[in-house]
């Protein structure tokens, strides 16, 4: 308010004489408003106050009268007051503070005071006027939450919990000291940005902390996750992270807060804890044994998978299940109670046990009951041994002996042993049998034996007996028997030898009654010779095509097999021709089958008469035929041929009153020049039938048998290879990388030779073009970056830090798990340092597709590892995509360097690059520096990198270090 105009006349709040009627409402209303106001001298001395005012501070309005405010403050505050309540005197500003005020009882409460100056006409301070409010519920509850805070930071710090906030609106964050601790961030540099963040993250991470990301920004909640983060070392932290959003009253998001864990620790642990549960698992899930796991009430809480098998149930069925559940309730009590008896002795038992399914099925089991404790509790563990098959297996023996018996008696078969020393003869039943007598009539010996035979089979049998003795020759004879009631029968006589010590010492044989088969025998002979008549007949038939009566795809091989012989003596030519109708199909089908098979008849017939004798013409099924001409002196001898049988199968065929016409598509190769077998004559003439179809069909074509050798060589050599890859045939050589002005070795590139055992060293050129988009490249790849990184554990071991190039094709470098595997390729070879290897990219691979590539660089980026571009400068695209790959190093290709010397188009192009490098903050090296005069050219143009003939040419990883003790860059570069 202006000086010069009072809000209130003074006395309206004074206790002067008679007030006026409107003064007097004013200080009425005044004094019933719910609010503390008062009135006070420029000395601060009070000199009106309302109702509220006497009511809280229990005194009367007397009392409060001329009492300044200082004798009612807390000594604490009354300093800071007095400096207020001067300020606002000294330039009449609106006075506001909170203190602390005493009441009548004593005690003190947080106040704020608000007070405005009333100004009289020369404009001097004459009063004031203001108004106090209790606030100490506020300032208790703000106390509380700062030391809540404390509280808060404390626990923070003590487990070091790190919290954080980010407005979204602004993208702006911040964050305490532990989070700047936990992940190892310099406070200076602030909280990252959202992108800087996700580049500390481990890349197999990112979808997750995306999707919770997202989540989040949706009013999902972000809930509680686990991450790795890539520390500075290379080293991996796990971080336990919480987050919520909070959103404004239309549901749009405003900050993000939440904290962040160090659980590197507590996940290590877990980690290996779960490996060890997941190879106790992974044994339990493999072993032949079924397994369970009880606890004490009996519960299942675990089976394997041949406890499933066996039982046929599956987990879900039977965790935390009784046996009362399944089982019958007589089987299960019984099951129960010896549970129970383990858990009570706390002894393991063995037994060998009949035990059922829940189905009823038994099985034979070998049982082994384990008791444990764990955690305070008790378990009982079961492993078994199903024996079922082998407790069927010996049920089954006692079955087959007897059954060996019976089939015996009804195959009419009897077994005999000789001991040869002893010459005692032994016979089953069976024997006795088939003579007609019992073991209780006759004795057997060898002469008795002898007797039943009949007078030609005796010496038979007596020289098979006695070669046996001797020599240990086994027999197999039919013979003629006489038994005791005089029947004769043929007998089919077996003997096995047994050898002890080298000598023969049993005999052991068979009789078999085969009288009734001698008899079918004579019958089947009499049979056979109907049948043979029969077959050939049927031979006949196999050879030829029943509808058009050509030779068939059985004839055709035969009568192929003798054309390429014939072909072979007579050094002529032969051809072999793949026929297909066109437009048969659509006969059949709008005619029918016996119009189409009339058609195929009429056409087999013309097309026949069209060749020479010597010449087949086969239907090998459906409208397709094979023909085969033969002694043809020149190629071109066929043609005529051909141009006839694609005029027969064109020519209209009357039938009835239907006139039909289609034409033929042929293919043709020609033996020996194609020098394969049969069945790959008849696949290339097919090969070549499908493009004469594709040229428009009623034509022939010609098996282009150059470019069939040329694949067939691209698949020998890819064979090749492979091979040597396997057999360790590749080798790695290593071109020195310099700075030529200060002769610093910068690293070496890793080129692939081959160390051919015929051949000897082969180039890259001689081999790498070959498997160039083919994925043996990746195989290859991966052997030069393991054995690259082998190296340079080696030179470690040595003492030499020599960082190692490797060239990645584009093929390997565009699969998707291209930065796992190197991960695990590093993983393997701890000694080696990711930051000395660096990766080298073909330009136009790269621009291939830029965007997957900048993220695979990204991706091995984190790994420590870094990127060149080989052959910078021959890629169409290299300013405009320049900036968005990620590549530290520019390589000049060899192609400039090597003629800048005469062509200024090169070297403009080299001055280009270099320039190009600077300006994109790149390095830039040259390759194909093989002479001074070229260092010092690139050196005058800022290029101070380069490898190349003229530096050291490519050499074995052993001559590396005797090379580096006496490497010296030239004078003309070092001025």
């Amino acid at each position: 308010m202006s000086k010069k105009d009072s809000l209130l006349p003074r006395h309206a709040f004074s206790a002067g004489p008679m007030p006026s009627p409107e003064s007097e409402r004013i200080t009425q209303l005044i004094a019933n408003i719910p609010q503390q106001v008062w009135t006070a001298l420029p000395d601060g001395s009070l000199d009106f106050v309302n109702q509220q005012v006497t009511d809280y501070f229990g005194r009367s309005f007397e009392e409060m009268l001329g009492t300044g405010w200082v004798e009612i403050v807390h000594p604490e505050d009354v300093h800071e007051a007095i400096l207020r309540w001067s300020r606002s005197l000294a330039t009449g500003e609106d006075y506001e503070t909170d203190f602390r005020l005493r009441r009548a009882d004593g005690c003190y409460r947080w106040h704020i005071a608000r007070a405005s100056a009333i100004y009289d006409e020369q404009g001097k301070i004459v009063q004031w006027i203001g108004t106090s409010t209790d606030i100490t519920a506020r300032k208790e509850a703000e106390a509380a939450l700062e030391l809540s805070k404390s509280h808060l930071a404390a626990a923070q710090a003590r487990a070091l919990i790190g919290s954080w906030e980010l407005d979204l609106a602004t993208g702006q964050g911040s964050a305490s000291d532990e989070w700047f601790q936990i992940m190892s961030r310099d406070p200076e540099l602030g909280v990252p940005n959202f992108n800087e963040f996700m580049a500390m993250v481990h890349p197999k991470d990112y979808p997750l902390l995306i999707e919770r990301h997202a989540q989040s920004l949706q009013g999902k909640g972000g809930g509680q996750y686990d991450f790795r983060i890539v520390m500075p070392d290379g080293s991996l932290r796990w971080i336990e992270a919480r987050s919520i959003t909070v959103f404004d009253d239309e549901g749009k998001p405003l900050r993000m807060v939440g904290t962040s864990q160090n659980i590197t620790e507590r996940k290590e642990i877990e980690l290996a804890l779960n490996a060890s549960e997941s190879r106790f698992r992974a044994f339990m899930e493999k072993t032949p044994a079924l397994a369970f796991i009880k606890n004490e009430a009996g519960h299942f809480v675990y089976i394997n998978p041949t406890f499933e098998r066996v039982f046929q149930m599956t987990p879900g069925e039977i965790i935390g299940t009784t046996v009362f559940d399944h089982w019958p309730k007589a089987v299960a009590q019984k099951l129960h109670d010896h549970d129970m008896t383990i858990f009570a002795s706390g002894k393991q038992t063995e037994a060998f046990e009949n035990v059922p399914t829940p189905t009823g099925m038994r099985h034979w089991l070998t049982v082994k009951f384990v008791f444990s404790n764990a955690d305070g509790q008790r378990f009982l563990g079961c492993t078994a041994i199903d024996l079922t098959e082998r407790h069927n297996a010996e049920q089954a023996l006692r079955l087959s002996t007897e059954l060996l018996s019976v089939s015996q008696y009804v195959a009419q078969i009897g077994g005999w042993q000789l001991d040869v020393p002893t010459q005692k003869l032994f016979w089953t039943d069976q024997v006795y049998h088939l003579l007609d007598t019992t073991p209780g009539e006759v004795e057997p010996t060898v002469e008795s034996g002898l007797n039943y035979f009949s007078a030609e089979s005796r010496p038979i049998l007596s020289r098979a007996l006695r070669e046996a003795m001797a020599h240990g020759e086994g027999f197999d004879i039919e013979l003629e028997m006489q038994t005791l009631k005089g029947r004769k029968i043929d007998v089919r006589v077996i003997c096995t030898v047994t050898m002890e010590n080298g000598k023969p010492s049993k005999l052991n044989g068979v009789f078999q009654d085969i009288s009734e088969h001698k008899a079918a025998q004579i019958a089947l002979e009499h049979a056979n010779q109907e049948l043979e008549y029969t077959n050939r007949v049927l031979e006949n038939i196999a050879h030829y095509d029943a509808l058009t009566h050509l030779p068939n795809r059985v004839l055709l091989a035969d009568r192929l097999y003798q054309a390429m012989a014939h072909t072979q003596r007579s050094e002529q030519i032969m051809a072999v021709a793949f026929l297909d109708l066109d437009g048969f199909k659509a006969v059949n089908d709008q005619y029918g089958h016996a119009i189409g098979d009339r058609l195929l008849v009429s056409l087999a017939q013309r097309m026949k008469s069209t060749l020479r004798e010597g010449d087949t013409l086969a239907r090998i099924g459906g409208d397709e035929f094979v023909i085969v001409l033969t002694d043809l002196h020149h190629t071109s001898e066929c043609e005529p041929l051909l141009q006839r049988l694609l005029g027969a199968a064109a020519e209209p065929v009357q039938l009835d009153d239907l006139s039909l016409e289609v034409s033929a598509s042929i293919g043709v190769t020609l033996y020996p020049q194609d020098g394969s077998d049969a069945d790959q004559l008849l696949r290339h003439a097919d090969q070549a039938m499908y493009l004469a179809k594709q040229a428009g069909k009623n034509c022939y074509h010609l098996f282009d048998i150059a470019k069939d050798v040329a694949v067939k060589h691209q698949r020998e050599t890819l064979e090749h290879i492979r091979s040597a890859l396997h057999n360790q045939e590749f080798v790695l050589y290593y071109q020195p990388k310099v700075h030529m002005r200060t002769g610093k070795i910068i690293g070496a590139e890793a080129l692939i030779r081959w160390q051919h055992p015929q051949y000897g060293l082969l180039p890259p050129a001689a081999f790498l073009p070959v498997v160039e988009n083919h994925l043996l490249s990746i195989e290859l790849g991966e052997w030069v970056i393991e054995t690259a990184l082998d190296q340079m554990t080696e030179w470690e071991v040595m003492g030499l830090e020599i960082p190692v190039s490797v060239n990645i094709g584009a093929i390997q470098l565009q699969q998707s798990n291209f930065a796992e595997r190197l991960e695990e390729l590093l993983f393997l070879h701890p000694a080696a340092n990711p930051r000395n290897l660096e990766l080298e990219i073909l330009e136009t691979s790269a621009l291939e597709d830029i965007t997957q590539v900048s993220a695979v660089i990204n991706a091995c980026k984190v790994l420590g590892v870094s990127f060149a571009l080989d052959d910078f400068g021959t890629g169409y695209s290299s300013l405009a995509y320049l900036k968005k790959l990620p590549a530290q190093v520019l390589k000049i290709d060899q192609s400039f360097v090597r003629d800048m010397l005469e062509d200024t188009d090169d070297l403009a192009i080299i001055k280009g690059i270099v320039g190009l490098a600077n300006a994109f903050h790149r390095t830039v090296l040259a390759e194909g520096v093989e002479t001074i005069a070229h260092g010092e050219i690139l050196l005058a143009m800022g290029c101070e990198l380069a490898q190349g003939y003229g530096i050291a040419r490519p050499m074995p990883a052993a001559a590396i270090p005797e090379w580096i003790k006496t490497w010296r860059p030239d004078d003309a570069w070092v001025k």
